[in-house]
């Protein structure tokens, strides 16, 4: 395995890759996880060489504050891309991906500015800024990304079909816990007792589902059905719940067609999103 930091010498190590071989990029911003492993997992199913990025950017933050408190740990992150057979990491500088008069922003209309768009300003459009960059620096045949992020899959396949990239995006399941919480890096900034309430998220989703399997086809009636179980944890703040189209991401008022329940709470001071996919019946 091979790391790189510098913009020019990782295109260059890139472009001497056989054009026989198929390339996978399993993009990241560190803290890896199961979760992490599972695109791991899967990119080798597809290809012959596997690159991986690890950058925690920035842009992608509503404050300094937060983005001072992600979690990070280079040398383990590296030594999980390792022994997991990454091939090649990118991991540049924050002066290196957005140099001096940097001013770029890609925006992918409706997508952008709804849920995770709406309540952390400009999130949605660094996602897209990003991976824009990494896909033009790396021009893989695959880009892997975890369904927890639900809304950042559908925006990153939105601009690769509008723009025309010759990336295919393959999607890869959440991976939970034995207790159902979904795998995050934020995960580890939970306290014990914080992480035995963050089990209450995704049995509110399985509430949410069962609701639907018992015939209620509202998306109203499922959502008042998933805050009132959640009310019953002071130390909850739900900050949306929204059932959306699994395909075009449409919000849905009756369920009619795959859907998807996505939620965004605060525990205490964490923020944590989860979702749960229903393929209609």
């Amino acid at each position: 395995m091979k790391t790189y930091t510098n913009i020019n010498d990782f295109v260059k190590a890139r472009s001497i890759i056989s054009s026989k071989d198929k390339v996978a990029l399993i993009p990241t911003m560190g803290a890896l996880h199961k979760g992490h492993v599972s695109l791991i997992k899967k990119a080798k199913s597809c290809a012959d060489v596997l690159i991986a990025s690890l950058f925690v950017n920035p842009k992608q933050f509503d404050s300094s504050s937060d983005f001072s408190k992600y979690p990070s740990n280079i040398d383990k992150d590296l030594e999980i891309f390792s022994k997991n057979g990454i091939d090649m990491v990118f991991a540049p500088q924050k002066s290196e991906v957005y140099p001096e008069n940097f001013s770029s922003i890609v925006k992918i209309e409706n997508l952008n500015q709804i849920l995770e768009g709406s309540f952390r300003k400009g999130h949605m459009d660094a996602v897209s800024t990003i991976v824009l960059k990494l896909i033009n620096l790396s021009n893989p045949h695959y880009a892997f990304f975890g369904e927890k992020d639900f809304q950042q899959l559908k925006l990153i396949q939105k601009m690769v079909k509008d723009l025309s990239i010759n990336t295919e995006i393959i999607p890869v399941e959440t991976v939970r816990d034995e207790n159902g919480i979904a795998l995050s890096s934020r995960n580890s900034l939970l306290t014990k007792n914080e992480t035995i309430l963050a089990r209450e998220i995704h049995k509110s989703l399985l509430l949410g589902i069962n609701s639907y399997e018992k015939e209620i086809y509202s998306s109203i009636q499922i959502v008042k059905n998933i805050k009132n179980y959640l009310q019953n944890f002071p130390d909850i703040r739900i900050e949306y719940i929204s059932i959306r189209d699994k395909n075009d991401f449409k919000a849905l008022s009756f369920i009619d067609r795959p859907f998807v329940i996505l939620i965004a709470v605060y525990i205490n001071k964490i923020r944590l999103i989860d979702n749960l996919i229903c393929d209609f019946k």
